[in-house]
């Protein structure tokens, strides 16, 4: 027996999140199927199958139920719902309303064929799915529209299935809009791309390209695939990732992602990752594994729908049942159930959270932020403390030369002497040396070597000089009390020796990202309590929270990974935390935490770790500003949902309202939370 396969395939005809569910039951029972999932927001259906003939038995499970299995990329094109019978249906009426002014005395028969019509494609999905759901949507509607022709309201029962049948349509267009807005990430790569070979450049298809193509991206386009900067310097957008307006300078070295667009200039780059494995793709694959994961706010409502509907139908048998015996008006109290029955259909309730939260997945996709599931996008909203990380989170994880103390030399003189010296090591320190004043120049160095928990020495213009750590060496009282100047706030030291004579100090510091203070500046405008948890020594704590304007309190250093998920951990008791991190001594933090963000270019333990990804360090407010909204909506759209059928639920039992007002009711309530969810997408965030 073959291992189980994951197949991805297109639903067609489920519009509801109740229709999702049902099709995962029948998908789960068929032979040959471990597993399946299904996604509503999406429409698609995720098999582990164990043969493959279990691909075509899924098909035929389906398609009794009303449903059409489609291999992802195969999908029908046209318009979406039922279209054909609420064409008709709409003719059959106009025609019945001609005979009822015209011929009155067939204008009952008018009004039931056009009715009848209508329902009989409710009433066959009804039947196919009765004993999956018997209290679907087309079974109360087909139950109301035969009980309204059987007591004599056929003008009203053809009305009551012709709106229910442009209702679908819309609903359906609806959703298909909102899914091919979700995942329109793709979009951003050309379909067609200049490769360079042998002859020269060629056009070919996206397709074409392969990991080590080079190829050139002129002004106006956008690039291809994942790659490095051969040549060239240009002005690169990237909003679709970070949601930043203002273009990035790129020049040879520098990475550029697939779908950024050249706004100045042209960019010839090495292709490092395949278009279809590219960050763009996996942006894609991250939003659809979250849409697999129910949020608690789905599960709730999913619980409450299932209790809900019987609830309605047990109402409208006692209003049909019960009440005439002591009110009398059987018709009347009969007509009045019909149109409790319309009320009862949950959909617009159901699809009110995974709507929400399949627009905020989607939003933080083309924003910079990689939600892994709805349940980190909510839980991300209630959170009140914020961890963060120091080295590489808050700052560029690399020193930098900050300032040069000469002693007894000039200042540009010792600056060239260190970089001879560096040329031979391979330290940080040194690699930060070296890139510092690209004006100075390195004289001619030899016999470079390096004495461990010493220092590099090299031999310079016949004399050996070393880059070394001032506390390995004696050093005279004046020079010592700059080194610990320097050392207090903060900055890494380098010592340039010339036999025992120093010659200057080097003072080196990670400095802070360039969105860094924005970044804090907004994390605290939205209220959250702010916490940098380190391992690195007090002092260039201190310093970096001076620089970024965090107060002493909130400043932890000298923390063991385990100290970290300690102070997580408690955090955590206190209202929520989420921890931002990107090495691997966060890993245990970052899961322990409420919520855990990851930044994209740290490592790959911390981003399996974490619940959220995050393309860069400004991202991190826009994470919780579309949390907060997404779950704003969420509580809208229930308000909507609920509101409204018990608005006509009420108004029903009195007697104000009946069938085609209820069929409005339930089908309006479900456009207003579609499109109160689409507003995510294009949110300012």
């Amino acid at each position: 027996m073959e291992a189980p396969k994951v197949r991805v395939f297109r639903v067609e005809g489920m519009d509801c999140a109740d229709c999702a569910r049902k099709v995962e039951d029948a998908l789960n029972r068929v032979p040959g199927v471990v597993k399946a999932e299904v996604s509503f927001q999406s429409g698609k259906a995720y098999l582990q199958l164990e043969v493959p003939q279990a691909e075509e038995e899924a098909a035929r499970a389906l398609s009794a139920l009303g449903y059409r299995l489609r291999p992802e990329g195969k999908e029908k094109g046209g318009l979406p719902g039922p279209w054909r019978w609420a064409l008709a249906s709409g003719g059959l009426l106009l025609g019945a309303f001609g005979f009822s002014q015209l011929l009155p005395q067939l204008g009952a028969l008018a009004y039931t064929l056009a009715a009848l019509v209508g329902v009989f494609p409710l009433f066959r999905r009804a039947l196919r799915s009765f004993r999956q759901n018997p209290f679907s949507i087309q079974t109360l509607v087909s139950v109301a529209t035969l009980g309204a022709l059987a007591i004599g309201a056929q003008a009203e029962a053809a009305v009551v299935v012709f709106l229910f049948l442009v209702g679908e349509v819309l609903e359906a267009y609806a959703v298909a809009q909102a899914r091919g807005a979700l995942f329109t990430l793709g979009e951003l790569l050309p379909r067609r791309v200049y490769r360079l070979g042998a002859m020269g450049v060629e056009e070919v298809p996206l397709e074409a390209l392969r990991v080590g193509d080079r190829v050139r991206v002129p002004p106006g386009e956008r690039v291809p695939a994942d790659g490095r900067v051969l040549q060239g310097e240009a002005l690169v957008e990237e909003s679709a990732f970070t949601g930043e307006a203002l273009p990035q300078a790129k020049g040879p070295g520098d990475w550029v992602l697939g779908g950024s667009l050249v706004a100045e200039g042209s960019l010839v780059l090495q292709v490092e990752r395949h278009p279809q494995a590219g960050f763009l793709a996996e942006m894609e694959r991250l939003a659809e594994e979250a849409l697999l994961k129910k949020s608690q706010a789905e599960r709730v409502v999913d619980a409450f729908s299932r209790r809900y509907t019987p609830a309605v139908l047990l109402l409208a048998g006692f209003v049909a049942l019960v009440l005439p015996l002591f009110q009398g008006d059987f018709l009347g109290h009969l007509y009045k159930a019909l149109a409790l029955l319309l009320i009862a259909c949950p959909c617009a309730l159901v699809v009110s959270v995974p709507a929400a939260i399949a627009a905020g997945v989607a939003r933080g996709a083309r924003a910079g932020v990689l939600f892994k599931s709805g349940a980190a996008l909510e839980r991300l909203a209630s959170v009140r403390h914020l961890a963060l990380d120091k080295t590489g989170t808050l700052t560029l994880g690399r020193p930098r030369l900050v300032r040069v103390v000469p002693l007894g030399i000039g200042e540009e003189e010792a600056l060239a002497l260190a970089k001879a010296v560096a040329e031979g090591s391979s330290h940080p320190l040194a690699r930060a040396v070296r890139e510092a004043a690209p004006e100075v120049r390195a004289p001619l160095a030899e016999g470079h070597r390096t004495e461990p928990g010493l220092g590099a020495f090299a031999w310079v213009e016949g004399r050996e000089v070393g880059l070394v750590r001032p506390e390995a060496v004696p050093l005279p009282k004046e020079v010592a009390e700059v080194v610990r100047e320097l050392a207090q706030e903060g900055h890494s030291l380098s010592l340039l020796v010339e036999g025992t004579r120093a010659l200057a100090v080097f003072a080196f510091q990670d400095t802070p990202k360039e969105e860094a203070q924005a970044a804090l500046r907004a994390l605290r405008a939205l209220g959250l309590r702010l916490h940098l948890l380190t391992g690195d020594r007090e002092e260039a704590a201190l310093a970096l929270g001076k620089a970024l304007g965090l107060k002493p309190e909130e400043i932890r250093a000298g923390l063991s990974p385990l100290d970290k998920l300690r102070a997580v951990e408690a955090l955590a008791q206190e209202g929520g935390v989420a921890m931002v991190g990107d090495g691997v001594n966060d890993a245990p933090a970052l899961a322990r935490a409420t919520v855990g963000l990851a930044v994209v270019e740290g490592t790959e333990a911390a981003l399996r770790a974490a619940d959220v990804g995050l393309l860069g360090l400004d991202a991190l407010p826009r994470a919780f500003r579309l949390s907060r909204m997404t779950m704003a909506v969420v509580r809208q759209n229930i308000a909507l949902a609920v509101g409204l059928k018990g608005v006509f639920l009420l108004s029903t039992l009195l007697g104000l309202t009946g069938l085609w007002p209820a069929v409005l009711a339930d089908n309006g309530a479900l456009f207003l939370v579609t499109l109160n969810s689409l507003r995510l997408l294009w949110a300012r965030v």
